[in-house]
Parts: C-alpha cells; structure tokens; sequence
C-alpha cells in the first residue's frame, strides 16, 4: 500500500513537469486577481472625472499586462514551433560529455552539453531536464553558457554542474526541454529521446606508503631495487652441449627419447617495468538492495583503487590494471582514462572468487575489501603473503570517521551532513553490519602480520 501511494504521488510529480505555467504565473494571478479587487473598491465616486480617470488608468494597466503576456506566449510559440518543424525535418543533434579530470569540481560532476537546432525564446530562456538510469530525472536547470554572445543563435550549448553521488556510469534516455518566456510565466516542455551516457570519476587521495616490485618483466627497460627471478625461456630446455653442467641433464627425457637436453636455470634479471594491479570487487556476502553497501562502500573503495593505482604510478613504473569483470568497451585517449573507466564502472559481484582472479605469478599488489572471502585471502597470504603487497580498505572507515576532508563532497555532493547521518542510521540498522565488521576485524588481524601488507586507515 505504502509504495503503490509512493508511486502515485511520484507519477503526479512526472505530470506537473509538462505543466505548460509556472508557480511565478500562479501567484502573480493571485496577486492581480487581489489587486483588482481592492482597487475597485477604491473607486468610491462614481460618476466622478476621479472615477473616469481612475477607470481609464486601471484599463490601460490591464491591456498592457495582456499585450506583455501575449508578446511573451508569442515569442516562446515562434521558438516552439521552430523546434518542432526542425524536429521533424531534420532531426536534432543531441550531445552529453563530461570534461577531464583537471577540470572536476569538487563536490559536482560537469557535464557538457550540445544541442542543434534550437531557437531561445526573444529575452526568455530554454531549460532542461534529464531522465536517466530509465527512473531518475535531475532538477530542471539552465547551462552555464560561453561568454560569446550572439543575437541569434540556434545552438545551445555550455556546462551543467550536477551533484551525482555516485561513481558510475549514467545513461540518459530522455531529455525534456523548456521553453520559457522573459516573465517566466509559461513553460512549454518538449522531449527528445536520446541514448547518451558517461561516467562520473574517483578523484586519487594520497594514504599509507607502499612498496610493491614486479613479479614478472616483458621489457627490460627501467631497474628495480629488489632482483626478481624470472623464467629464462618459453622453452625450459635445450640441447646438451660441451660447457653445460652434466648435473642439469634431464634423464626422464633421455629415457624416454635417447636424447641429451638441460634444463635452463633461473635467472636473475635487475630490470623489470610493469606492476600488475589487482582490484578485487567480489562479496562473500549477500548485499542485493543494501543502499550502504552499494552506494557510500563501493564510492569509498573505488576511490582507494584509483588513489593506489596513482600512487604506484608515481614510482616511476608502468602500472596495468587488471578487472575482476567484464568491463563495456569504451574508447578513451590513454591508459590512464580507460583504468579511470573501468574503475568508474566497476560493481560488487559475486562471479569471480578471488582465488580465480589473481594470478600469483604475476600479481604484484592486490586490493581487497572488508567483502573480501578470509578463507580465500588467507591461503592467498599463506603462500604468497612475502611476495605479493596486500593492501586491504576497510569499508567502514567511510562512515565512522566524521572529519574525512574534502573528498567527502564528491560522495556526498547535496546536504552531505544528513546524507552521512542517514547512510550512518541504516547501517546501524542493518543485518549485515556485524558480519562484515566481525570480517573486517579479521582480515586486519590477519594482513597485519605480514610486511608486505597495508591496511589503509585514512586517506586525505
């Protein structure tokens, strides 16, 4: 009963966005309709030149509000109807974009958008609104346009600077255009259907120091500190030849073949120039419709994934990122922008077990979270804890700490302070939140044990 209410007041709300009038229209007719009243009261003799006078004062007053409201119902129809004749003619260009990171606001999300052809209304204005994500609609809202001004211009186009909380990719199905006069009286919306998405970005946070070297070379071009050991070829023999050493003769393979061939020795190579960077996004745990979770926890970690990925990057070395899951394909300008994508995107899941997406022989820092299976991660560590650098974000750090900084704006981008207190209230509130503290606990007894390990306890 309380959603089906829910939805109705929702489905009266999407119907008042068409509503050709504005409340600036309602109340100045009230006012007018008040006025007017009092003022006839006013006229108290009749047949007077003060009466005829007044009358004539009062006549002229309202014939030229109603040629002002008819120049304003005018101009907006011209730009209505050149609208929708270029509509069907030609069709309208559509564009949404988002800037690069240097130009990010802190605490908003840029878009960029572009729109052809489209006539504003003589000394009005022209609005927008944007259904995203197939049931969410933004706040109707101008664009911060260029500052070359033209007299007539049919393209519009500028900056919206949009409080998302979420970091995300988001789809835009619809766009509801208004089309308002100089009064702002009226309010004619027309859509266009659209099929535009983009991302919002994490923004790198510096945390702990940590050393990390790679466990694998394909090129040798930048030296590392520590010697690694890596396979000499594809082929981990050869033929036996004069100067090799009778100890390293494979005598399986010469029982089996008569042939004399050596197995090729380790070597130790000081040259290696790639990191590879292992983000895990699997849940041990059932959280389907935990808004907590999916909302404040994975913008949190997503953050930490970034800053981690920009700081290793600052040591000099090539650093590949490695995704748990399918990722859409995009087309970005440089690694740096398709790691920052893939992050964006990323999602908790339940597919890919750690142990099945971590490849030791490779790895050289692998992330994991307060979701993170302790079984898995414990055999992980047993046998790999001094090779690999573990680096573990307890998820719950982004709500207990009240003095996060600045940052916190592009999480929680409107009424920050009421947004923490109510994701705060619901976890508190939440089934889930003693199994995944009772986890978090052990998984930072156990990291803590190794060197090699870093467990992020802030971040600014």
């Amino acid at each position: 009963m309380r959603n089906r209410v829910k939805s109705f007041f929702l489905f009266l709300k999407r119907i008042g966005f068409y509503i050709p009038f504005t409340w600036y229209f309602v109340l100045f007719t009230v006012a007018s309709g008040l006025g007017t009243l009092w003022l006839k009261k006013q006229d108290s003799f009749p047949d007077s030149a003060f009466s005829d006078i007044f009358s004539l004062l009062f006549r002229f007053a309202v014939y030229f509000v109603l040629v002002l409201l008819g120049l304003a119902l005018l101009f907006t129809g011209i730009s209505v109807i050149y609208f929708l004749w270029k509509k069907k003619k030609t069709g309208i260009d559509f564009r949404i974009t988002t800037p690069t990171a240097s130009e990010i606001q802190m605490g908003k999300q840029p878009i960029e958008i572009y729109l052809h052809p489209v006539l504003k209304p003589f000394l009005g204005f022209i609005k927008l609104r944007l259904k995203y994500d197939k049931t969410h609609y933004s706040e109707k809202f101008y664009l911060i346009k260029p500052t070359q001004f033209k007299f007539f211009n049919t393209t519009l186009e500028g900056k919206y600077n949009w409080g998302l909380t979420e970091i995300k990719e988001y789809r835009v199905e619809k766009v509801i255009l208004y089309f308002e006069d100089f009064f702002q009286f009226f309010s004619f919306a027309l859509t266009i259907h659209t099929n535009s998405n983009f991302h919002t970005q994490p923004v790198a946070h510096s945390s702990e120091m940590m050393n990390a070297f790679p466990r694998k070379t394909e090129e040798t071009s930048t030296r590392i500190e520590e010697i690694k050991k890596v396979e000499g070829e594809h082929i981990n023999y050869k033929n036996f030849e004069s100067n090799d050493d009778v100890r390293r003769i494979v005598w399986k393979i010469y029982a089996k073949n008569k042939e004399l061939v050596v197995r090729i020795p380790e070597i130790l190579d000081p040259y290696a120039s790639h990191i590879y960077l292992y983000a895990s996004f699997f849940s041990a745990f059932e959280i389907s419709g935990n808004e907590v979770v999916e909302i404040p926890f994975l913008n949190y970690y997503k953050t930490l994934c970034w800053s981690v990925y920009k700081q290793l990057q600052g040591k000099g070395l090539e650093v590949r990122f490695v995704a748990d899951q399918n990722i859409p394909q995009s087309k970005m300008n440089n690694q740096d922008e398709q790691v920052k994508y893939t992050i964006s995107v990323s999602q908790w899941h339940k597919e890919k077990e750690l142990r099945d997406y971590i490849k030791p022989k490779d790895a050289s820092v692998v992330i994991i979270s307060s979701l993170s299976d302790i079984d898995q991660v414990n055999q992980l560590i047993e046998q790999f804890g001094n090779e690999i650098s573990f680096i573990f974000v307890p998820l719950t750090d982004s709500l207990n700490k009240q003095h996060l900084g600045d940052w916190l704006q592009w999480l929680f981008v409107q009424q920050e302070k009421d947004a923490i207190a109510k994701y705060k209230t619901n976890w508190s509130l939440s089934l889930l939140r003693l199994k995944i503290a009772k986890n978090e606990k052990q998984l930072k007894q156990l990291l803590e044990q190794y060197d090699k390990s870093t467990v992020i306890k802030k971040i600014s």
